[in-house]
Parts: structure tokens; sequence; C-alpha cells
């Protein structure tokens, strides 16, 4: 593909399956969700196997984030026990989301290219941002994100959801990031894993966007696809000669 002319000035990133391992973080999230469930179920006179539960909330995984876009974890683990008929309010369903969450963090790192990535792409004296989901659960985004070991490299992150009226693929996020980065949308390319929430929002305010291809995200229709992260300084190199 013909780079693209336009000044180039930011350069904005998604987080999760972009700059981390999100899908290990999620399964084994999902799993030690499953497991306490189906000890407190027991508690309370139920009786169902962890391993039933996973696949149930595998399911419930692939709805929610496929299609309804819905975040909040304690919605998920509400609706698996609407799945199975028992309507009974329990207290530690909370709980249950915070586990999930320590785990679906401390099982999430980083892609092996990823700093690596950002710092040269920051060598290059473009302005680095980032614009992430909300998680469901308010201000957690934000601490995975502080967790990040390189998070300090980023001028501007964007929280959707949280900092903006809706999630992607709402173009307000792309919007509000790029004015904290004090650039035009235009100059700014947005770096994604999932073409259905990381191009039409981008694109909508004028970003051009690039999608890592990772597995079963081949379809949409990017600016430019890359095989890995650690082509993107390349890249941006062949942008700004061929703007030269």
């Amino acid at each position: 593909m013909k780079p693209d002319s336009r000044a180039l000035r930011a350069i904005v990133f998604d987080l999760d399956n972009t700059l981390l391992r999100s899908r290990i973080g999620a399964r084994q999230g999902l799993l030690v969700a499953a497991k306490l469930i189906a000890t407190e179920l027991k508690k309370n006179g139920y009786s169902y196997s962890y391993l039933n539960l996973f696949k149930r909330l595998q399911h419930i995984d692939r709805e929610m984030l496929g299609r309804k876009f819905l975040y909040n974890r304690d919605v998920w683990w509400k609706t698996l026990l609407h799945e199975l008929g028992i309507e009974t309010h329990f207290p530690w369903i909370h709980r249950i989301t915070l586990r999930y969450w320590h785990t679906y963090q401390s099982d999430s790192p980083p892609f092996r290219d990823a700093e690596q990535t950002v710092r040269r792409i920051k060598q290059m004296g473009l302005k680095i941002g980032m614009v992430s989901d909300f998680d469901g659960t308010p201000g957690m985004k934000r601490k995975r994100i502080r967790d990040v070991r390189f998070h300090r490299l980023f001028e501007a992150i964007v929280v959707s959801g949280e900092d903006t009226p809706r999630v992607k693929p709402g173009h307000e996020s792309f919007r509000l990031v790029a004015k904290k980065l004090r650039v035009q949308p235009r100059s700014c390319i947005y770096v994604g894993d999932n073409p259905r929430t990381d191009i039409a929002g981008a694109e909508a305010v004028g970003m051009r966007t690039v999608i890592v291809r990772r597995k079963n995200n081949q379809f949409g229709n990017p600016t430019y696809r890359i095989p890995r992260l650690r082509a993107l300084p390349p890249l941006v190199r062949s942008m700004r000669q061929f703007r030269g």
C-alpha cells in the first residue's frame, strides 16, 4: 500500500491484545471466576462443576464483548446465575469481579516487542497516546494501565466509557485523545487489534488505522495491517520518507 503523505504527529495505541497479551489473562480470569462461583454456590446448596460454569462463562464473554460491548463483569456473573435459574442476590458477586481482574492483570504480560516499539516511536519525535475501553469497574482500567511498566511513556490516556459517554467504537474518545495530545486527529495513527472497535471510531474522526494481525482479526478494512508491533516503526519511517 502506498504510504499516506499527511503529516504524522502522534501514535495512539489500544491496550488489551495490542500491547498486552490479554487473551491469556482473560481465560485465566474466567477460570478463577468459575471456580469461585462454583464454591460459593455449593455453600448455598447448588452443585455445579467449575468446568461447566467456565464453558458457560466463555459463551457469555463472547456475547458481551462481541455483540453488546458490555464490560461490567458483575453483570456477567449475574447473567450466568440467571441462565442457571438462580435469581437470589449474592453479596459475593463483586468480590468475584475483583479476583477476576487481579488474575486478568497478573496473567496479561506485555508482548515482547511492545515496550521497545513504544520507545522507538517516541525516539522518532512522535507523541504517544492511548485509548482503551472502560473495564466496567470504576478505576480498574487506569489501575491496570498504571501497572504496565512503561505506562509513563504515554502522554495522554483516555478510558472510553469512563472519560467519554461511550466505549469504542464511539468516536468521542479518539477525538479527546487528540485534543489531549494537542494534535489534529488527522495527524494521528491509531494502532489496535480489533477491527470492530478500533477502526470505525478512529476513522470517523480522520485518524489512520493500523491493525496488528492477531488471532481471528483478519476482517475489517484498516489503513494498514502489520504482522507484529515491531513492524510499526519501519512503517512510520516509510510514511515520513514518502512525505519528504
